[in-house]
């Protein structure tokens, strides 16, 4: 899976734009996953970050290893910890919950044609969907986001691409009016676009004896 994340950082007059580019295989019983990202300052500008993450599904549990700076991280997780945080399991969010859903017309996502449907995520129903939306949860933001999503005829998602900007503003300031801006900054865009392809053709993968040793 190929994703892209914009980010239009405001500040006064003046405004920056990170582009987050990442590159996932992922295999599922058992659970296995690799991926790489890339960090650039300003669309199709030089890479300033990279990380690298592997993750193993061994014994009931999912042992990730991220490799950041030269430096590896390893954690463990239950496979339904990490598992349920992954993007397949938001697209039953995004295809059971999905409001004002309308079709906008079809577009070949590599190949195959999908249909364009757009729509609303409600705050409350993300809220409920995993722990990353715990803020929501906890009554400190209340916000809706825009989607637009590619299916396929069979039912498939290949892309969604969803607009965070307004939940990205209020978790940063707590979605109260009259406090106080935690600084003079905010998320003028902050678009999140995967694309979702090569279903059973992934080639497989094993995780580096070098970053194994030095976990």
């Amino acid at each position: 899976m190929d994703s892209e994340t914009k980010i239009v950082m405001e500040n006064g007059s003046e405004s920056g734009t990170m582009m987050i580019w990442r590159n996932q295989d992922l295999f599922m019983n058992p659970f296995k996953m690799h991926y790489k990202t890339k960090v650039m300052l300003g669309e199709g500008s030089e890479v300033v970050d990279t990380e690298e993450q592997y993750a193993e599904e061994r014994d009931g549990m999912v042992h990730t290893y991220s490799v950041t700076a030269g430096y590896v991280f390893a954690d463990s997780y239950t496979t339904e910890e990490f598992i349920g945080e992954q993007a397949l399991a938001d697209l039953d969010l995004y295809l059971t919950k999905l409001q004002s859903a309308q079709t906008v017309g079809t577009e070949e996502i590599n190949g195959v044609s999908a249909t364009v449907v757009t729509g609303i995520l409600d705050g409350k129903d993300m809220a409920d969907s995993g722990e990353e939306w715990a803020d929501i949860r906890e009554g400190k933001v209340d916000a809706d986001d825009s989607i637009k999503l590619w299916i396929t005829e069979d039912g498939y998602v290949l892309r969604h691409e969803i607009d965070a900007t307004a939940l990205m503003n209020g978790m940063r300031s707590g979605a109260d009016p009259e406090a106080e801006p935690v600084d003079d900054w905010s998320y003028g865009e902050y678009v999140e676009q995967m694309t979702y392809g090569d279903f059973n053709a992934v080639l497989d993968f094993e995780i580096q004896a070098e970053v194994l040793e030095a976990a």
